[in-house]
């Protein structure tokens, strides 16, 4: 992917860390995806300029996307109980470096 799609030189390939690396797939990632989210935007708007208002369509209904998935999963805010007993598990197993400081407020 990387010498080929996002188009990195083998010596520059091979200077990476495996975090840089990680970093540099992913915003290509990102990239590519906002692409097809816009693909799928301008096409929505051209398929509904044909169409009567009340036949308009979304454009999650043209076509799907990896994405949307993740869109539609929202995570629930924790409890602040749930919250502390984070923090206390965190401490835990990171006793001998520095402690956090956090509160729930």
């Amino acid at each position: 992917m990387a010498v080929g799609e996002i188009g990195m030189s083998l010596k520059d390939f091979y200077s990476l860390t495996y975090n840089e690396y990680h970093h540099i797939a992913k915003g290509y990632m990102l990239k590519d995806e906002r692409e097809w989210l816009r693909t799928r935007m301008l096409a929505t708007l051209l398929i509904n300029v044909q169409l009567d208002k009340d036949k308009h369509i979304q454009p999650e209904e043209l076509f799907k996307l990896p994405s949307d998935i993740l869109i539609q999963r929202k995570k629930d805010i924790p409890s602040k109980d749930e919250f502390l007993q984070a923090v206390e598990r965190y401490k835990k197993h990171n006793t001998g470096s520095q402690k956090p400081n956090v509160s729930p407020d």
